[in-house]
């Protein structure tokens, strides 16, 4: 089993065992693209911060960047009024990327399909703000619903992860 460095949370280069498809093992610095386990894509999920979410507005694709956090299976996001919580309240169910670039062909990614859950609940709220950073005054607009922010959650149904490296014997 090889390892690909990846950065932890206070920024250290450490090294994380990935699980390398079958076949016959690679020529000298061939590139390996492998399917991560799902403890990998858990902490790959957990470990980003920024990832891209996937709706369907009149039939065709939209994406864009969102920062997010993580927890027990669903992604945590904030945003304004727009097209994207337009399109998402009207087809709920998503796509969610995120990818860990380390240098050229050398990464990890993980997608996922989701179902798109708007927080309304106080409660709901302020566990999303909490999970998202936003612990300070500056949050209480957000949890009384007053500066248009919608806190919402995507509900991950499904999640596979892939990764490249180069093989070095």
């Amino acid at each position: 089993m090889r390892t690909l460095p990846s950065v932890n949370d206070v920024g250290a280069v450490v090294s994380a065992p990935m699980q390398r498809t079958g076949g016959t093992p690679p020529a000298e610095n061939a590139v390996v693209i492998g399917v991560l386990s799902p403890d990998e894509v858990e902490s790959l999920l957990h470990r980003v911060t920024v990832g891209r979410i996937a709706v369907s507005i009149d039939n065709r694709p939209y994406i864009v960047p969102i920062t997010y956090a993580y927890h027990r299976g669903s992604v945590y996001a904030h945003s304004g009024p727009g097209r994207k919580i337009d399109g998402m309240r009207a087809h709920p169910h998503v796509c969610f990327e995120i990818d860990e670039v380390i240098a050229p062909a050398q990464w990890r990614s993980v997608v996922a399909d989701g179902v798109y859950e708007e927080l309304i609940s106080a409660a709901d709220r302020r566990d999303a703000l909490q999970l998202l950073g936003h612990t300070n005054d500056t949050a209480q607009a957000a949890l009384d619903g007053g500066d248009g922010e919608i806190l919402f959650r995507v509900r991950l149904t499904e999640r596979s992860g892939r990764f490249e490296q180069r093989e070095l014997r």
